[in-house]
């Protein structure tokens, strides 16, 4: 019984860890990986399908298959905050008061965002909006110098860019 709920413990985990980054290749464009992430997924889970239904469904059934999902999706989010690929475009809104402290701000800690000129209402209070492409692993640092304001801000991924290369803040921060 302690193997069973062993295996399928290990088995969800490494089931939600593949998906997480069966999402992220997704994201990246990688059609070829995430077919054969996407096979190695649905095999474990007609394993896990399998034993869960042929063998006797207990508490302990049960509970091993949510840690396992829960384990994985932690563990996923460790590799994709490991691997963290990719270019992220973030739109930041704010008031109009603190609108030229946050361009400050960024550029201060190497970030290019662009500011608009035009005032936008947000839930009724006008803000403005500045937005900037960053690679995803700066997200953290973003977060922290963003901190001490009171902001709304979306996420989104981006695949691709043209024009000049995007560098990170680390490195524009070291060539001035």
């Amino acid at each position: 019984m302690i193997l069973r709920l062993a295996y399928i413990f290990l088995m969800c985990m490494a089931m939600r860890c593949i998906k997480t980054i069966q999402s992220i290749t997704q994201i990246g464009g990688h059609k070829t990986v995430t077919a054969f992430l996407l096979a190695i997924e649905t095999l474990i889970f007609l394993l896990v399908f399998k034993n869960v239904i042929t063998g006797e469904l207990t508490i302990l059934v049960i509970i091993a298959v949510t840690v396992g999902y829960v384990f994985g999706y932690l563990i996923g989010s460790y590799i994709e905050d490991k691997i963290a690929l990719g270019k992220v475009i973030v739109t930041i809104k704010i008031t109009r008061e603190k609108s030229n402290k946050l361009a400050e701000v960024l550029r201060e800690n190497g970030f290019i965002f662009t500011q608009s000129k035009r005032l936008y209402s947000h839930k009724g209070k006008l803000r403005k909006i500045h937005q900037g492409i960053i690679y995803r692993r700066e997200l953290p640092k973003l977060k922290a110098i963003t901190k001490g304001f009171k902001i709304v801000a979306s996420v989104e991924n981006l695949k691709d860019t043209f024009g000049k290369k995007i560098i990170s803040s680390k490195d524009y921060l070291n060539k001035t």
